[in-house]
């Protein structure tokens, strides 16, 4: 059983956050890197390729919850809910990709024989301003991902905190050039590259997991105690569970007294189907019933 209004809804919650993470993140890239080759801040260009990057980013996301917003069809009757978490593993790959590249290319500035420059104060304006708007879009991201379980969205809240970070990191390097150590400014831009790698570890690896039906011990046992609170299931016999995007889906295998008769194994079926639908986001329930007791 599911509730396909319930999915609909939290897809329509996701897009509104990535919006709004697409659209500052636009504003965002044409400002730092503006004003980053202007003041001739290594820093506040990396953190301006960052915002770049996050543009792409945000529309992998964004297309992924479109896809997962199709209804089923003949060759994916599960519907196209993997497509979030589908999203959030090509969103990891591409910061992975921004933070490499510009990891070397911050290396090769620190070890070649070019004089470092001071930038120019206005660098610092801009990033301390970017560091203010990013944690202001991932609290609103953050908040949406928590309602909704989105995978996707968390994936776009994290992205945007590990931004504000990174532009804060960037601001200090900037004024730590200020006072005539110019070295600071290309340092922050490495602690810039490695929050992004970072970032993308966590978002990749928490991707995988999903893909591949990894699901958390203590959240099948919380489920399988509201199981056995439902009177008449004698035992639980296998018990599996599954992100299938935001949603859960189960699978339960359940002894009941060899006794009953069909009617009323099917009504302790939805029994539980009905107990456990809408706990942490599970929307669809399989239950099969095996017979218990003495059968001779």
């Amino acid at each position: 059983m599911e509730s396909r209004q319930l999915v609909e809804e939290r897809l329509k919650q996701g897009k509104r956050g990535v919006f709004i993470s697409l659209a500052v993140y636009g504003i965002l890239a044409l400002t730092k890197l503006g004003a980053g080759w202007y003041t001739a801040s290594r820093a506040l260009v990396a953190d301006g390729w960052n915002s770049a990057s996050d543009v792409l980013v945000s529309l992998a996301i964004l297309i992924g919850l479109v896809v997962a917003g199709k209804p089923a069809d003949d060759d994916h009757r599960y519907g196209h809910f993997r497509a979030e978490t589908a999203a959030a593993l090509i969103a990891a790959l591409l910061m992975a990709g921004v933070g490499i590249d510009q990891l070397m290319g911050t290396l090769q500035l620190l070890f070649s024989e070019q004089p470092l420059e001071r930038p120019d104060p206005l660098a610092l304006y801009v990033a301390g301003a970017s560091a203010l708007a990013m944690y202001l879009v991932y609290r609103i991201n953050r908040s949406i991902a928590q309602r909704t379980n989105n995978l996707a969205v968390l994936a776009a809240a994290y992205d945007n905190r590990a931004d504000a970070l990174v532009s804060a990191a960037a601001a200090a390097g900037i004024a730590g050039a200020q006072t005539g150590a110019g070295w600071l400014d290309p340092i922050a831009a490495l602690i810039v590259s490695g929050v992004i790698l970072k970032t993308a570890w966590q978002v990749g690896a928490e991707a995988i997991h999903s893909l591949m039906d990894g699901f958390q011990g203590e959240k099948l046992a919380e489920i399988a105690a509201r199981i056995e609170q439902v009177d008449g299931v004698r035992e639980i016999v296998d018990l599996r569970a599954r992100y299938h995007g935001s949603a859960v889906h189960v699978d339960v295998t359940i002894g009941v007294d060899h006794h009953l008769s069909v009617v009323e194994s099917h009504s302790l079926t939805e029994q539980v189907e009905q107990r456990l639908l809408g706990y942490e986001n599970i929307e669809r329930v399989y239950v099969h019933v095996e017979p218990v007791g003495n059968q001779m």
